[in-house]
């Protein structure tokens, strides 16, 4: 059985949606396993974009002839098979989510090829120092020693965009998301998954961390609520640091997680039942 990204429920679901889309076009940026079983299980990894052109009617979204790109991460561990697709570019362009930046999504493929150089301590360092935020600094945690600051690519769900650069990346998306959850722990997170393969690596967890709705997000003041976090990650290294990150959050559940008015209309726009 595979798990989706909201809202697919199932492949019948997830195909339907696909079915939609003309002049469909997919472009793979990486495909990797773990070299080591990882609690029983070796584990794969692939993360590819689809492009297609919008051409007939999903559930209760009307189509408009327009090119939307769909950045999707696949995982198989030993919690079974995940599918997250971030539908971000088409649901904020047509006004069912808000963007960060109004912009057609572009492809981003890794700044370096797949090489034998191990990014797992690299990876692990950088974890580590996210894990030790003092709730103040930034630099706390200390993301300078572990990423290329200049060539550094987060390339993030559509609604927050890609950000190039360490600075670009605080600015806009860590500093943001550390005020909207302040209390983020993974203690309690569910399907948690972490693995390298030479200069490439991924990880994921579902939900990836555990918070509660404090500060105001993309324009969601806080409910108190407990945001729902599917989460996908998958790196590049390049001679000791972190260069690429494309990050699957699954941010529609997310905003439904967080307000409830939301939760209505977006689960009424895309017919949506459990």
């Amino acid at each position: 059985m595979i798990t989706y990204s909201y809202p697919f429920n199932n492949h019948t679901e997830y195909q339907d949606f696909w079915n939609c889309f003309d002049n469909v076009k997919e472009t793979q940026v990486m495909d990797i396993q773990s070299h080591a079983m990882v609690s029983g299980k070796f584990c794969k990894a692939s993360l590819y974009y689809i492009e297609g052109t919008f051409a007939r009617k999903w559930r209760n979204i009307e189509p408009d002839g327009k090119i939307y790109t769909f950045q999707i991460g696949e995982q198989e561990n030993v919690h079974g098979n995940f599918i997250n697709c971030d539908l971000t570019d088409m649901l904020g362009r047509l006004g069912h989510c808000p963007l960060q930046f109004n912009v057609p999504k572009q492809i981003h493929m890794p700044s370096y090829p797949h090489t034998k150089e191990d990014s797992w301590p690299i990876l692990w360092g950088m974890i580590l120092g996210l894990r030790s935020f003092d709730k103040k600094n930034l630099e706390s945690m200390g993301m300078a020693n572990w990423w290329d600051s200049e060539e550094m690519n987060w390339v993030g769900p559509h609604t927050i965009g890609h950000c190039k650069t360490l600075k670009g990346f605080e600015d806009y998306h860590q500093r943001p998301f550390l005020k909207f959850v302040p209390d983020r722990t993974i203690d309690g997170s569910k399907n948690k998954v972490i693995f390298s393969d030479g200069s490439y690596a991924a990880l994921m967890g579902h939900p990836s961390l555990i918070a509660t709705h404090k500060g105001e997000y993309f324009g969601f003041e806080p409910e108190g609520g407990t945001p729902r976090m599917f989460v996908m990650d998958f790196y590049t290294s390049n001679n000791g640091k972190l260069v690429d990150n494309w990050i699957q959050i699954d941010m529609i559940d997310l905003f439904r997680s967080i307000n409830l008015d939301y939760e209505r209309k977006i689960d009424e726009t895309l017919c949506y039942t459990r």
